[in-house]
């Protein structure tokens, strides 16, 4: 495939889970803001950058049943050949301290398009006797849901 004709794709994070809010005990929620940055070799070099919420926070809980948050998040829409990186840095927002990080999230697809489209969640990349060490969407202290679909 040249690079004059690439397919185009949309990138959305569906859903993030929380499984520590980075915050003392006594306080239920974490103010979180996501960043994203999607980039690509291809036509000539692409890179994207975004925010969510674009304004403000979102509360998130780190308890089972409320640590949960869809947000349908379009972090991508364009043409791209055979590579395409994202990733994901969650900051939990502090008033009276530095702010903090959740760990950096990436994910790098190489290859014919038509193969990346489809969900990529917590679990879908361990087989049998495998820790998940290595699956990117299970962080220590976040999961994450994308889907790429043609667009």
């Amino acid at each position: 495939m040249s690079e004059a004709s690439g397919e185009r794709i949309k990138v959305t994070v569906r859903w993030v889970q929380i499984l520590d809010n980075l915050e003392p005990a006594f306080k239920e929620k974490g103010e979180f803001v996501f960043k994203s940055v999607v980039s690509s070799d291809n036509l000539g070099g692409v890179r994207t950058e975004s925010r969510y919420p674009a304004t403000g926070h979102i509360s998130i809980s780190d308890q089972p049943v409320f640590n949960r948050e869809i947000i349908k998040w379009v972090i991508f829409e364009g043409e791209v050949t055979d590579h395409l990186a994202i990733e994901l840095i969650g900051e939990e927002l502090d008033t009276f301290s530095a702010n903090d990080f959740l760990d950096p999230y990436r994910r790098e697809f190489r290859g014919p398009v038509s193969e990346w489209v489809g969900t990529y969640g917590p679990g879908e990349d361990i087989s049998e006797g495998d820790s998940g060490e290595d699956d990117p969407e299970m962080m220590s202290n976040w999961r994450v849901n994308i889907f790429i679909d043609k667009a």
